[in-house]
């Protein structure tokens, strides 16, 4: 082989070698490099709160001391629970390298829960409690009324104080509670007024009636008929209040038989118990148990059915004080008297209105303050109230 042969060999097997180094030292710095490559984006984890403002931070780079580019990638939803990426990555020439910051949205408020009506609420032996509730929301779930748990119990035959307890949670597992004291007191049946509200509910003036009762925590008792919107019944359920039975057609000639008379109160049970879900036995005859009305049709009807009310299981009730809110009287101030005129401290004072009249609205809240003022206590009618009946007259 010539010098010159041997030469171009040997140079050819140096310029390979150089070749392979060059492509030995390029792939180094590929992972090298990027190991020179120092990225600060503070914490990679975080947490925040749900529907807190997040301002993604800059992040910083530095390749042997010297700052580098740097971009991320990625948005953070703070208004949706869950963990976010946002990805870093650092560039120098053809070198990369990347991290990841992750943002955790979290929900640690508990949710807000409201008692429906008082924290404390004193009842009297065997009157009948009915638990007013809660609402519940919370920031991320929105209405959690229906996730409410109630424990706890109330004894109307036992006097004591009892408590009610109302816990929810939200989909974070945060619980929220709160608690109602109940307690059930002698009653001696001294200093009670019975409101009895006849011919509702009216659409103008039952919710305006309800309005005025609320405001003054005074419990009431409505003898309801076919007419008006169901709505304001419902509520005179779910507020506390008595709903009694009265009659469907308030027109008189129910009292032509016996069986008329059922049908027509059939037909407002069913009402009652259609809109409340529980029977009702408490009821006021029209015109009362001493009509003279129903002579007109059938004469000894009202001693037959005083008797046979009972023996199906109803409670008939009277009155013992009468408004004139159905007569001539249209003043609410006539109404007013008529009404504080007839209490007594030691009597059962069963009180005649309607809730159908604008005099009848306006005498109301002056009957509430007066009585209030004066130490009574506005009640519902219950089965263990005891009854007022005039007599019948046939």
């Amino acid at each position: 082989m010539s010098k010159k042969k041997k030469k171009k060999g040997i140079l050819k097997y140096i310029i390979v070698i150089i070749l392979l180094l060059f492509v030995i030292a390029f792939f180094s710095s590929l992972i090298i490099i990027p190991k020179l490559i120092k990225i600060d984006i503070g914490e990679k984890s975080e947490k925040i709160k749900f529907n807190q403002e997040y301002k993604i931070k800059e992040g910083k780079a530095t390749l042997l001391g010297n700052k580098i580019n740097i971009k991320h990638k990625g948005k953070i939803n703070e208004k949706k629970l869950g963990k976010n990426k946002i990805k870093y990555t650092a560039s120098f020439l053809i070198y990369k390298k990347n991290t990841t910051k992750i943002v955790d949205v979290i929900d640690e408020e508990k949710p807000q829960i409201t008692l429906n009506g008082n924290e404390e609420i004193t009842i009297y032996l065997n009157e009948e409690y009915k638990d007013s509730g809660a609402t519940a929301s919370d920031e991320y779930d929105g209405d959690l009324t229906s996730k409410i748990q109630t424990t706890g119990e109330v004894d109307t035959k036992t006097i004591g104080k009892y408590e009610i307890t109302y816990t929810v949670k939200d989909s974070s597992n945060n619980e929220s509670q709160i608690k109602r004291t109940v307690i059930v007191k002698e009653n001696d049946n001294r200093n009670i007024i019975y409101l009895t509200f006849d011919d509702g509910p009216n659409d103008t003036y039952t919710p305006k009636v309800l309005d005025l009762l609320k405001k003054y925590d005074a419990k009431a008792t409505f003898f309801v008929t076919g007419y008006g919107n169901d709505e304001y019944i419902k509520r005179e359920y779910d507020e506390g209040h008595t709903v009694a039975l009265h009659t469907f057609t308030h027109n008189y000639s129910i009292y032509s038989s016996i069986d008329t008379y059922f049908d027509d109160l059939n037909k407002v049970e069913d009402r009652v118990f259609r809109i409340t879900g529980e029977h009702s036995k408490i009821i006021r005859f029209p015109g009362g148990s001493s009509n003279t009305v129903s002579k007109k049709y059938n004469i000894g009807i009202m001693t037959t059915l005083t008797k046979m009310v009972e023996e199906k299981g109803y409670q008939y009730y009277d009155w013992n004080i009468s408004s004139g809110d159905a007569g001539n009287t249209t003043d609410p101030n006539v109404v007013y008297q008529n009404v504080i005129s007839g209490i007594g401290p030691d009597k059962l004072n069963i009180v005649l209105l309607h809730d159908r009249t604008s005099h009848t609205y306006e005498a109301l809240e002056p009957i509430l303050q007066w009585g209030k003022s004066n130490g009574y206590r506005f009640m519902a009618i219950t089965s263990s109230t005891k009854p007022v009946h005039h007599g019948v007259n046939n």
